[in-house]
């Protein structure tokens, strides 16, 4: 069932990634990736938690005793268990949302390579979506209030002196050109 659950994760973020590819990736998206790669690892890291009696992977994880400990057919030692056990995948959920953070927590610590790998990839992945989806999207926005504001200006500009015209579709330098080429005509014809 488990195991089930973790593929159904695993490609629900690589769909996810392959969504955020696409130019029109909104920021709620993005919001969606992040829970999902947290729960995803958090995961992981409950399972490595659950698995590593020893905590010889991740050390401070794990609230659970050894199952000897529970007397699982009482109310109370099941509720016990139950109990422990959302401790570990709370605690393995706000590892999760640390490491992606990249804050880090002196108490949980990774020992192994296999724990260190989910790490690496969570992190890599957040810092990564981070710098270039968001860099991107409000690079897009700029962009898109600098051309309505010289669009603006330029509509004020024709108001003012009619003779003017541009072409909305034209470059920074060809409406660079076409403004100097005006400017040097009118001078020219002050003259004389």
């Amino acid at each position: 069932m488990a195991v089930v659950l973790y593929g159904y994760i695993g490609k629900l973020l690589i769909d996810l990634i392959k969504q955020l590819s696409k130019k029109e990736t909104s920021i709620k998206e993005l919001k969606f990736f992040f829970i999902t790669l947290a729960v995803l690892c958090a995961g992981g890291y409950f399972f490595i938690g659950v698995i590593d009696a020893k905590e010889q992977m991740i050390s401070g994880l794990r609230e659970i005793k050894a199952v000897d400990n529970y007397d699982l057919f009482s109310f109370d030692g099941f509720f016990s268990y139950f109990q422990d056990l959302t401790l570990t995948y709370l605690n393995s959920l706000y590892y999760s949302v640390v490491v992606m953070a990249t804050l880090g927590d002196s108490k949980i610590v990774a020992e192994d390579g296999f724990s260190r790998i989910i790490i690496a990839f969570e992190v890599g992945a957040a810092l990564s979506l981070t710098i270039f989806k968001i860099g991107e999207y409000y690079s897009e926005r700029s962009s898109a209030e600098i051309m309505e504001t010289e669009r603006r200006i330029l509509s004020e500009v024709q108001k003012i002196n009619s003779s003017y015209t541009f072409d909305s579709e034209a470059g920074f330098w060809e409406r660079t050109f076409m403004k100097l080429t005006i400017k040097s005509s009118r001078s020219r014809k002050a003259r004389g």
